[in-house]
């Protein structure tokens, strides 16, 4: 009985003590952490891939060589080409860790973005890698910029966009199933965060980029672009996603450049936590949408007179940001309708859930329905606090 019992325990206990089925030395694969798209020239696609060196990423077994490796090849279908690789890369490629994928303004705007299918589909990809337009050059030069702070140009770009977005609010941090979401959306079109390569791009794969303090290229993120249908119809600038992201309620933390009351000196707003509440219906045949914005923040700067000793110091400072953001946003919105003609905003689907009875007749027509809304924007920021100091030192 004692032996049946010790077979029993010993034949449960190898269920937990067996391998990975799908294990794979690092010798023998290559981790890919970066995917760009073209056109190509021969053939409807160019891919380029970029693989990391790992013993190169490590700064304590660097010698000096590659960080990475990029290779390029074309064809007619995404999925075909990324299994073909081995026409010049020796171990089998592994996409689990992929971190970028940059598109190039030429293939975003012809449309031909049916590839996002293979990534979406794929059960190796996982869904949360970052997703960029590249402006005016090819995708694949991105992924061909080395740099300081990471040396794989894929994995730089990616933690820029991250940071970018909780510091000052200037990408959308769309990742693939945001992407796929909103394209599947009646009441918003999606955006992509858009890239541009400053510099000689032949000149950002040399290692010496890594060791230059003024780098001869580099990648900057400059805007956004704007999809409808499936292709890209535009761009906005760095402050309208922000404005966007306000809309959104996405905003973590930005700073305000306003305009003081009196005079034409600024102040610098340092926004800190923001709340944000839309109230959708229609009215009359019109969708009617009262957007309201909460922000707290404190003084970072002041070229203004103003003495904040005063109970009601704050009171003119707090006007002028909301005038200013009330403004900024609004022409924004005004923008999308006349140059999109696109719901960037999501008002389309605030309307879905609140007023479902009135947004359904819209349907896939809603952009008709957004070009005629009555959009109102309520701003109110709350100054807490001035810093280390408090009367400008300036105001003699």
């Amino acid at each position: 009985m004692k032996l049946f019992k010790l077979t029993v325990i010993i034949s449960f206990s190898l269920l937990f003590l067996t391998g990975c089925w799908d294990r794979a030395e690092l010798s023998e694969v290559s981790i890919v952490t970066g995917v760009a798209i073209d056109k190509g020239k021969t053939k409807k696609y160019r891919l380029t891939i970029e693989t990391t060196e790992a013993r190169e990423m490590n700064y304590q077994t660097a010698t000096g060589m590659a960080p990475s490796f990029v290779y390029s090849l074309e064809g007619d279908a995404v999925g075909e080409i990324a299994h073909k690789f081995n026409i010049s890369n020796a171990s089998r490629l592994v996409y689990s860790h992929m971190r970028l994928l940059a598109i190039s303004q030429e293939v975003a705007e012809t449309g031909t973005m049916d590839f996002m299918d293979f990534f979406d589909r794929n059960r190796e990809m996982r869904d949360d890698f970052s997703i960029v337009i590249v402006r005016g050059q090819d995708a694949g030069s991105l992924l061909e910029v080395t740099n300081m702070y990471k040396k794989s140009p894929s994995l730089k770009i990616f933690t820029q966009l991250n940071t970018m977005q909780k510091e000052w609010g200037g990408a959308p941090d769309i990742k693939l199933n945001d992407f796929v979401r909103l394209y599947n959306a009646q009441g918003q079109s999606p955006v992509l965060a858009a890239a541009r390569l400053i510099g000689d791009p032949k000149k950002g794969g040399n290692v010496e980029n890594l060791k230059s303090e003024v780098p001869e290229s580099s990648v900057v993120i400059d805007s956004i672009g704007v999809i409808k249908n499936g292709k890209l119809v535009g761009f906005a600038t760095l402050k309208e996603v922000r404005d966007m992201l306000f809309i959104q309620g996405r905003i973590k933390n930005t700073e305000l450049t306003v305009k003081c009351i009196k005079g034409d000196k600024k102040f610098g707003y340092r926004i800190t936590s923001t709340k944000t509440k839309v109230t959708a219906k229609e009215k009359n045949g019109i969708p009617t949408f009262h957007v309201k914005i909460k922000a707290e923040g404190y003084l970072e700067s002041t070229g203004c007179t103003n003495e904040f000793k005063k109970e009601s110091a704050f009171e003119g400072q707090e006007k002028a940001i909301n005038k200013m953001m009330e403004d900024e946003i609004m022409r924004f919105i005004n923008k999308s309708r006349e140059e999109y003609n696109a719901d960037i905003f999501g008002f389309g689907e605030f309307l879905r859930e609140q007023d479902y009875k009135h947004f359904k007749k819209y349907g896939v027509q809603w952009d008709q329905g957004f070009a005629k809304a009555d959009i109102n924007i309520t701003f109110a920021a709350e100054v807490k606090r001035t810093g280390l100091r408090s009367n400008p030192y300036m105001m003699k």
